[in-house]
């Protein structure tokens, strides 16, 4: 019998959700298979925070374990399920901040264009200035040379506001 470990019914009978803090919690006490209790009802449940800063937590199915994403599982209880091809998304970026108002489905795509680190725009050895660029659907596009790399960053994120909208606002700041 092959279960989904991502099942809302099967979440919802493990975990409570309180979609304000963004924590899971053990909906029943997990006992283990020397019959001795190593989760009670009520304690925290995503404990466990992955070395990319993503909270996880542990669901037995048939004797396997399984270490699930908080956020997606968050995301489940509260919505009855992730539609096909979609993603979730920390809206502020912060991984372990699961609150209901900072998870959002987007494309994989979407998902995508919030990064945090530098991107766009990067030094032109040949010309000595600074190069923008974006990418859009698969193609970059070239947005300019620039004598200054605050004015490549400015470009890149002219750009990004107009053609990638889901973009959070506080990325579209410029630093």
């Amino acid at each position: 019998m092959n279960i989904d470990a991502y099942a809302p019914e099967l979440l919802r009978s493990l975990f409570r959700y309180d979609a304000k803090t963004g924590r899971l919690f053990h909906a029943v006490d997990r006992i283990g298979a020397n019959k001795r209790i190593y989760a009670k009802a009520g304690e925290l449940a995503d404990t466990v925070t992955d070395s990319a800063g993503y909270r996880r937590v542990s669901v037995r199915i048939n004797g396997k374990s399984h270490a699930l994403y908080a956020h997606r599982v968050a995301f489940i209880i509260a919505n009855d399920g992730i539609p096909a091809g979609m993603q979730i998304d920390h809206i502020n970026a912060v991984r372990d901040d699961n609150r209901l108002i900072n998870l959002r489905t987007v494309t994989p795509q979407e998902n995508q264009h919030n990064y945090r680190k530098a991107k766009g725009y990067s030094h032109h050895a040949c010309s000595g200035r600074w190069e923008a660029y974006i990418r859009v659907g698969g193609v970059r596009h070239h947005l300019g040379l620039f004598t200054t790399e605050a004015a490549a960053r400015a470009a890149y994120l002219k750009a990004k506001a107009r053609y990638h909208p889901s973009t959070p606002a506080d990325l579209l700041q410029a630093a």
